[in-house]
């Protein structure tokens, strides 16, 4: 392979990490073929880590940052904020993760009315301070990186309420390593989350099916709904590999 065109792969995916193949074939002006056989040499040197559809830096533990990830994949994670909003009804009581996909569904929620939202995220309570509904910030620790609140305060001060639902965030979805995250603070957040509340869905754009992160969240049967983003071949969607036995919704 190229060189050249090696450092280039790199350069992209220290830019955004993951990329899928036919990214990386738009930003060097290859064929999708050629890409490919540039990853399995990369990957057998070790300087990548192929996924599907694509590929990563080794890294599994390393976090993009928010304004990183809120670039990536910016429609198809408009598309699920969307139609999750059209579902939440007036007088709810909901709680919004941590997260980019999670920030465009507040971003959708902002002309609506009768709702009551809570949040651990600086970044969704941002977006809702233009909204007339009503919004309570979690208390806690800051983490910075992530600007949401983390701690045994936040999760102390999220027992106390119980939601009618909550939408998750999630690095990754995969069958044998379930649903999982970057962040030991922010999957105990979730975890309390998850556990006030009567419905669980997940906000996983289609790129984050099959992939794996750092630690597990939680277990498929806690789950009420698995939102995503429709595929070309529907009928062979990794959603449908996982084996979860709810509710998955394609937009």
């Amino acid at each position: 392979m190229s060189t050249e065109r090696e450092k280039q792969i790199i350069s992209l995916l220290h830019e955004n990490s993951p990329l899928t193949v036919e990214e990386l074939a738009g930003f060097l002006d290859v064929s999708e073929v050629t890409v490919r056989r540039d990853l399995v040499a990369m990957e057998k040197k070790g300087v990548i880590s192929r996924r599907r559809g694509g590929a990563a830096l080794p890294d599994q533990g390393a976090e993009p940052l928010f304004v990183q990830r809120e670039k990536k994949n910016h429609d198809l994670k408009r598309r699920i904020g969307q139609y999750a909003a059209d579902q939440i009804r007036e007088g709810e009581v909901i709680a919004l993760d941590v997260g980019t996909t999670t920030a465009e569904l507040a971003k959708a929620l902002v002309k609506r009315r009768g709702i009551t939202v809570f949040t651990s995220s600086f970044q969704v309570a941002s977006i809702l301070s233009k909204s007339n509904l009503h919004v309570y910030m979690i208390g806690g620790l800051i983490r910075f990186n992530e600007m949401s609140m983390v701690g045994s305060v936040a999760i102390e001060s999220i027992k106390k309420f119980n939601f009618d639902r909550y939408y998750l965030g999630l690095a990754a979805v995969n069958k044998e390593r379930g649903l999982t995250d970057y962040s030991v603070e922010e999957a105990e957040v979730k975890q309390t989350f998850i556990a006030q509340s009567k419905e669980v869905i997940a906000l996983v754009d289609r790129t984050k099916v099959g992939e794996s992160s750092l630690l597990k969240v939680c277990e498929f049967d806690q789950l009420s709904e698995i939102i995503t983003n429709r595929s070309d071949e529907e009928s062979e969607h990794p959603v449908f590999d996982l084996g979860f036995q709810g509710k998955i919704t394609l937009v």
